[in-house]
């Protein structure tokens, strides 16, 4: 485990775009930076120096499966569908200076996205001004996508358990259906699999050797083997027919170490402290100790939970199986 690993924050777009293709870096928080001009499309020109990270994409697909080349009824696809990328535009309170960043979220029963809390900052010097979701982006010209609006400050977020909820407009969730949460425990090392936007490239899937960690530690941080680069943040991490049970946070792999990990944060742990997502869970919330404060909503409001039935089939003929050796 490297020694000094740790959470970046949102930084400037070249800075996001170097470390997303620098898997042997420290952890990072996987947000992608992209041109503030460029906020409200569904293509995001990489306009660095630093060499061209969706190359670096296309030359891995073997770690990301493209979820357009599922069937729309597949049980993955159905899987898929309420899950978004969350353009962030932000203004730095210092320096005046705007920039754009991009990460996952997924959309929830009561018209609610759920991220991560460093997507969506309300500490530091960056501010988020506006904040959007774009559905269905499955290709790069952004065919058949939609934008939906959110609202730039979370209705709850939690800066140590790194998650943000925020208000949607336009009812995205009758369209695309929502996320089942689960606040089970996470016995083993089970297989695994995250649905996301790296690097703000259409929606793929994680599965290839994507497994939790044997060795946790206490508490409420998840160490897992899923591929993952910036712009990942944000998105669910699903076991078996449990549904999501993680939300990932930070990268932190290295190819030569297998010690090494990514890290995410148990829902179980976040549903202790959000009333809201515990109410769509359809749990009752414990508190959390030595979490810090967010700041929660008032009167929640959830419709029932869609998504696929429990029984979806997230591990077919038991990939992760045969590629682990069993």
């Amino acid at each position: 485990m490297p020694a000094n690993r740790r959470k970046n924050g949102i930084g400037l777009p070249a800075a996001c775009l170097l470390s997303s293709v620098t898997l042997a870096a420290p952890a990072q928080a996987q947000t992608v930076g992209f041109d503030p001009a460029d906020y409200g499309r569904a293509q995001l020109p990489l306009r660095q120096t630093t060499g061209d990270a969706a190359a670096f994409v296309d030359q891995n697909k073997g770690a990301f499966e493209p979820v357009a080349e599922l069937d729309p009824k597949d049980a993955l696809a159905v899987l898929a569908r309420p899950i978004g990328r969350v353009d962030i535009l932000l203004k730095n309170t210092r320096t005046g200076q705007q920039m754009g960043a991009s990460c996952t979220g997924t959309l929830l029963p009561g018209d609610y996205v759920l991220t991560n809390h460093h997507c969506l900052p309300q500490s530091g010097e960056l501010t988020p001004l506006k904040v959007s979701i774009l559905m269905d982006y499955l290709t790069l010209d952004g065919k058949g996508s939609r934008r939906f609006e959110m609202e730039a400050k979370p209705i709850e977020f939690d800066p140590r358990l790194d998650y943000a909820l925020a208000r949607v407009a336009g009812h995205p969730g009758e369209i695309y259906g929502t996320a089942r949460l689960s606040g089970g425990e996470i016995a083993g090392n089970p297989s695994m699999l995250v649905i996301h936007h790296p690097l703000g490239r259409p929606k793929v899937m994680s599965r290839f050797r994507c497994f939790a960690m044997k060795e946790q530690p206490d508490g409420p941080d998840l160490r897992h083997r899923c591929d993952t680069l910036a712009g990942s943040s944000g998105s669910l991490m699903f076991e078996g027919s449990v549904g999501a049970v993680a939300l990932h946070k930070e990268g932190g792999l290295d190819p030569k170490d297998a010690s090494s990990f990514n890290s995410a944060t148990r829902l179980n742990a976040i549903l202790g402290k959000s009333r809201i997502l515990a109410e769509i869970a359809g749990q009752p919330g414990r508190p959390v100790a030595a979490a810090d404060p967010g700041k929660p909503s008032a009167a929640p409001a959830a419709a029932a939970p869609s998504g696929p039935p429990a029984s979806a089939p997230l591990d077919p003929a038991g990939m992760n199986a045969v590629l682990r050796g069993r």
